[in-house]
C-alpha cells in the first residue's frame, strides 16, 4: 500500500528524485515543469535554490487535479557563496570538479517546495550537506568527464560514480542525490495524514 492516499506530483525530470521517493514507498506521477533554471547572481545559495524549487512547482500546480500534492526541488553545489551549477560542456566539467578537488569543501543544497494544489498551502525548505573532496590530478578528472557522467549534474560530480575524488561526506545523502527524503516524508504526512484503521 502506498505511503500516501492522495495523488502526488513530482515536477522533476531527474531518475534520482524519483527513486529516492519511489523507495519511500510514495506514488506519484512525474510532470516536468520546464522552468528557466538560469542563474541569478544576486542570490546566495540557499535562497536562489529555495526560490527555483518554488517556481517549479508553482508552475505545475495549475494543472494539478486539487487533490494532489505538488513536490518540485532544486539541487546546487557551492563554494562558499558562490553557486556551482551544470556544467555547459566537458571543458566546463573539467574546470568544476578541478576546482572542488582544490578547494575541498564544497555544499550540495537542495531547495524543496511543497505545494497542496487543494488550498495552496505551501511548505519550503534547504537542506545542507557537506562533500569534503580530495586531490586529484587532471589526467584523472578528464578520464572520468570523457566518460559523459558529469553532464547534467551540478557540480559536474555523482555521489554514486565520482566517488574517487570524495574524501568524506556528510549530512544526508539523500540530498547529495536531489531530495532530502528524511525531511520531506514529515511534510506529505502532514498534508496527508493516515486514516483511521490504517
Amino acid at each position: 500500500m502506498p505511503l500516501l492516499q492522495r495523488p502526488v506530483i513530482l515536477a522533476s525530470g531527474s531518475p534520482y528524485r524519483a527513486q529516492i521517493l519511489r523507495e519511500a514507498g510514495v506514488a506519484f506521477t512525474v510532470q516536468v515543469s520546464n522552468v528557466d533554471e538560469d542563474l541569478h547572481p544576486i542570490d546566495k545559495p540557499e535562497p536562489y535554490c529555495r526560490s527555483l524549487a518554488a517556481r517549479k512547482a508553482m508552475a505545475v500546480v495549475p494543472t494539478a487535479a486539487r487533490e494532489s500534492i505538488v513536490i518540485a526541488a532544486d539541487t546546487i553545489c557551492a563554494i562558499g557563496d558562490e553557486i556551482i551549477g551544470k556544467p555547459k560542456d566537458a571543458a566546463d566539467a573539467q574546470r568544476m570538479i578541478e576546482r572542488a578537488c582544490a578547494t575541498g569543501m564544497q555544499r550540495v543544497i537542495t531547495g524543496v517546495c511543497v505545494v497542496d494544489a487543494n488550498d495552496l498551502t505551501t511548505i519550503s525548505f534547504t537542506e545542507t550537506s557537506l562533500v569534503d573532496m580530495k586531490p586529484a590530478t587532471r589526467e584523472a578528472i578528464a578520464a572520468y568527464v570523457a566518460g559523459g557522467d558529469p553532464m547534467g549534474k551540478c557540480g559536474a560530480l555523482s555521489i554514486e560514480t565520482g566517488g574517487d575524488f570524495v574524501r568524506a561526506w556528510r549530512g544526508s545523502y539523500a540530498n547529495i542525490m536531489g531530495l532530502p527524503i528524511e525531511r520531506l516524508i514529515p511534510i506529505l504526512l502532514r498534508l496527508d495524514p493516515p486514516r483511521a484503521g490504517e
